[in-house]
């Protein structure tokens, strides 16, 4: 019986715990300002506080603001329809036998890159693309890495 006790008390305490939420951001006016004003309709937006940036994470955006409220990057979800098409003919001509997992749109400063996930069979890659087409980034995903490091031992 005592047992049983014992195990009623843990599993409340780690059920207490696990559902504790996260501490509460104090998000300053002109953040919370020009968030709004840039995106009237975001709801559930979950803000952290990570190096001097304030983030806010929402549907299929994430977006980074200095405690001036100044918009520093965002990161957007898009579909792979919604790419341009010179990264789609890259793709295609480059990456033949790769599939697009994920793709994202980056903006810092003014400046747009597309980041994707790539992958075919077992191998992945993130590559980062500008608008035309051009490939700025090209970087083996770290379990491929460590996969092809292990085959040749």
């Amino acid at each position: 019986m005592k047992h049983l006790i014992l195990l009623i008390i843990l599993g409340t305490s780690i059920t207490v715990y696990a559902q504790k939420s996260p501490e509460a951001i104090n998000v300053p006016a002109a953040v919370s300002r020009n968030f709004q004003q840039q995106f009237p309709g975001a709801a559930d937006v979950k803000w952290k506080l990570k190096d001097n940036q304030y983030k806010a994470a929402f549907h299929k955006h994430d977006v980074w603001y200095d405690a001036n409220g100044k918009l520093i990057k965002q990161k957007e979800d898009i579909k792979n329809t919604d790419l341009p098409t010179a990264i789609k003919q890259t793709v295609e001509r480059e990456f033949t036998g790769y599939t697009i997992k994920d793709a994202d749109k980056h903006t810092n400063d003014g400046a747009i890159t597309y980041k994707l996930e790539l992958k075919k069979e077992t191998e992945e890659r993130k590559v980062t693309f500008s608008p035309d087409g051009r490939v700025l980034e090209n970087v083996a995903n770290k379990e491929d890495k460590k996969n092809k490091k292990e085959a040749k031992q």
